[in-house]
């Protein structure tokens, strides 16, 4: 039974690590967190997210730890799963939790490993950064191996993939790869094997173009609702063109949450940094606040007393606790501001999000 080492076993990495193993690999989860660690080892870790409790009770060969020199030891396949979130410069996402993890094995001087980040990256970071971080490990290649899931259905996204994106200059790693994951999804993929640049590329544009396309139907829908006509029929009928689709083409909220807008605005300064004109998809992401406000403005003409705002995870009808960027908060933010009484109604773990966020300005149910 074949190895596999995954650094990082958060919300993304451990629903990687227990598909892995639910394939058929001995799979090894290495994090800093002491507590964490020995209750996924007990298996009475619990979250929201779907599949994951089942999976991780039905396991066989997924363990966790907290040492790295024992991941580093366990497999010569080692994913890197930490998170990169928005730093808010010139690099846009915050690769420190990466460089420092690099580092680390950098000063282990390991031998004969395929390192891969699995993080979402700024273009030329592997070329420039992180091969530079592995300089004393003989033998050793950096690949950039993203996914495409969202929170709240991540082994859905996993299991069922449009395309395996891998960006590596080692052809016997590509092949190992594509063997994993032919064993671990249910769709039949498209393997796209790339530079490691052209991934980090691909990864960010295929999000920057999902929100274009989401900020234009929101724009279409606008204008049928100003007008009188029906916005379901007519996005229905334009994305049966084979050339647009239906996919992220229908009347919804803005798009929100902790990658469809980060990326779409990391893809504008990338752009933006090698001198092309970024209009496009700063438009995309001011039109995406435009669409809040027309949405709240035909609220405030129902002139209600009591507005109740419901299901208000970024994502529609999910139930996991994430409400970065949630275009109902926004909304419902904004009637307050036009001093109407704001009540939002949902579970308890979301209720408690918003009450980190937004203290008392709001009234709460619990359902």
């Amino acid at each position: 039974m074949q190895n596999i080492t995954i650094l990082g076993v958060g919300r993304l990495g451990l629903g990687l690590a227990l598909l892995i193993e639910k394939a058929g690999y001995n799979v090894l989860g290495i994090d800093i967190v002491e507590d964490y660690v020995n209750r996924l080892n007990s298996k009475t870790f619990s979250t929201k997210e779907p599949e994951y409790d089942r999976l991780l009770r039905e396991s066989v060969n997924f363990k966790a730890s907290i040492n790295l020199d024992e991941g580093l030891n366990h497999s010569d396949i080692i994913f890197i799963m930490v998170q990169t979130p928005n730093s808010g410069t010139d690099k846009y996402y915050d690769h420190s939790l990466v460089s420092n993890l690099l580092q680390k094995i950098n000063e282990q001087k390991v031998k004969n490993k395929h390192i891969i980040i699995g993080c979402t990256l700024m273009p030329k970071y592997i070329d420039e950064v992180g091969t530079f971080l592995l300089s004393d490990c003989e033998n050793t290649t950096l690949s950039y191996n993203p996914e495409f899931i969202a929170q709240g259905e991540i082994i859905k996204g996993f299991k069922n993939p449009d395309m395996i994106l891998i960006g590596t200059c080692s052809h016997e790693l590509g092949e190992q790869l594509r063997e994993i994951y032919t064993k671990m999804v249910h769709t039949e993929p498209k393997y796209c094997i790339i530079s490691p640049l052209e991934a980090e590329i691909t990864k960010i544009t295929i999000n920057g173009f999902i929100t274009t396309k989401l900020s234009f139907a929101n724009m279409i829908s606008d204008v049928c609702d100003s007008i009188g006509a029906n916005k379901e029929k007519v996005l229905d009928s334009v994305g049966s063109d084979s050339r647009i689709g239906n996919k992220y083409f229908r009347p919804g909220y803005s798009f929100g949450g902790p990658c469809f807008p980060r990326d779409t605005r990391a893809l504008a300064l990338f752009v933006d940094q090698n001198n092309i004109n970024n209009e496009l998809l700063l438009s995309t992401t001011k039109y995406n606040r435009l669409h809040s406000e027309f949405l709240t403005q035909k609220l405030l003409t129902e002139n209600k007393e009591e507005y109740i705002i419901e299901n208000i995870c970024y994502k529609e009808n999910s139930k996991i606790p994430i409400i970065e960027e949630s275009a109902k908060l926004r909304i419902a933010k904004r009637l307050v501001e036009a001093g109407k009484r704001v009540t939002i109604r949902d579970e308890i773990q979301l209720i408690n999000e918003v009450k980190k966020e937004y203290g008392n300005i709001f009234n709460y149910l619990i359902i």
